[in-house]
């Protein structure tokens, strides 16, 4: 039995690492097929999951960053979201290879994903009532970034980050489609109430969210967020507690 896992563990070096010794016994072509299958199989679930960071690097470092992956990060599960989630929390260990924004764009990608892929129900749309208590629907992710992630593209590719905080909310509609909506700052800090204590009424978020925009008042502040938030119920983004 010791015999038959050691040779286990020297087929799984091999399959990971190419310059790794050959299992005893096995021919190196018949190796090679199993070397470039799993390989192969791992680079394109990791692909799919990043389509723009994946333009964006040049493919050999590409290739290169997934076969150091495979290499040094251990995988306990062969779902595709797993092994993508896997690669993205592996990725702040070579951060100084790619462009800046590339973590950021990387965790974006991967959301989108996630929301995609997510069994749970999309919250139906509903009239926005201001005795309600609010929270935000399962199926969103409110995110705030140092870079435009949802802009970037081959042909745009920031240098520094944005002046202010980008406030990007994805959310999956009733049509099950992924959607992204980017968001001034006091929407983004209103959400961000929502989503850190769920449960309140509108007019506890506005004592929280007022010291932020003392150039309105208690009345001027409700007309600027009712419409916001009546926008994100019908969308299914913002629900009453009670209704999940």
């Amino acid at each position: 039995m010791q015999d038959f896992q050691q040779q286990q563990l020297a087929f799984i070096r091999r399959i990971k690492d190419p310059t790794a010794p050959l299992p005893a016994g096995m021919r190196p072509a018949r190796m090679a097929v199993y070397e470039e299958l799993f390989f192969n199989n791992l680079q394109n679930f990791i692909s799919s999951a990043f389509p723009v960071l994946l333009s964006i690097v040049p493919a050999q470092q590409w290739q290169a960053l997934c076969r150091q992956f495979f290499q040094e990060q251990p995988l306990h599960s062969p779902y595709f979201l797993h092994i993508s989630e896997a690669f993205l929390h592996w990725l702040p260990q070579v951060a100084q290879q790619l462009p800046g924004f590339a973590l950021e764009l990387a965790e974006y990608e991967w959301l989108e994903l996630a929301l995609a892929t997510d069994v749970a129900t999309v919250a139906p749309g509903w009239q926005f009532d201001a005795d309600s208590a609010l929270m935000l629907a399962p199926l969103t992710r409110l995110c705030c970034y140092q870079y435009p992630v949802q802009q970037i593209s081959v042909s745009f590719q920031p240098a520094a980050p944005a002046t202010q905080p980008v406030f990007v909310l994805l959310y999956r509609d009733d049509a099950d489609n992924v959607r992204f909506l980017q968001l001034d700052v006091w929407s983004g800090a209103m959400l961000q109430l929502i989503l850190a204590a769920p449960g309140q009424q509108i007019s506890t978020y506005l004592a929280w969210l007022q010291p932020y925009v003392p150039q309105w008042n208690r009345d001027q502040l409700l007309a600027q967020v009712t419409p916001l938030l009546t926008d994100f119920a019908m969308r299914g983004i913002v629900t009453a507690a009670a209704e999940i």
